[in-house]
């Protein structure tokens, strides 16, 4: 599952492509209309727009979905971390937090050097023991 940062991005770049097709859509299938009494409507045997009550209806699907997705983003934006907090309580929080990293930090410097001397202690043992081990074999 994706991260809601990314789902977000996803959905924004959904919803430009559903105003994208909405706007191709209606460029496409509208009736033409003459700007002014004296124009001429001239025939284009090859544009065979729907009637006008399926444009309608397919606009009316176009803006329900288009009205899904703003609600879903909207959804996903009210979710995000740090959505109703003041910039100084994200701030203190911030600190804190870098705070804790850095005994985390620390914490794990000592394990890496424990870590290190009881291999060496580990180390040693083996040697004293095979040292042993040889010395009973001769």
């Amino acid at each position: 599952m994706t991260d809601r940062l990314t789902q977000l991005q996803i959905c924004l770049d959904q919803l430009s492509d559903m105003f994208f097709a909405s706007l191709s859509y209606v460029d496409q299938n509208h009736v033409a209309v003459r700007l002014t009494e004296g124009d001429e409507m001239l025939p284009d045997p090859d544009h065979n727009p729907p009637s006008e009550a399926e444009f309608k209806a397919n606009l009316t699907e176009l803006t329900s979905d288009i009205i899904l997705k703003t609600k879903q983003i909207l959804t996903i934006i009210d979710t995000l971390p740090g959505v109703g907090v003041s910039k100084e309580e994200q701030l203190k929080r911030i600190e804190s937090l870098s705070q804790e990293l850095a005994e985390v930090e620390k914490l794990k410097i000592q394990t890496l050097e424990r870590k290190e001397k009881l291999g060496s202690i580990v180390d040693d043992l083996i040697v004293h023991v095979s040292e042993g081990i040889a010395q009973t074999r001769d």
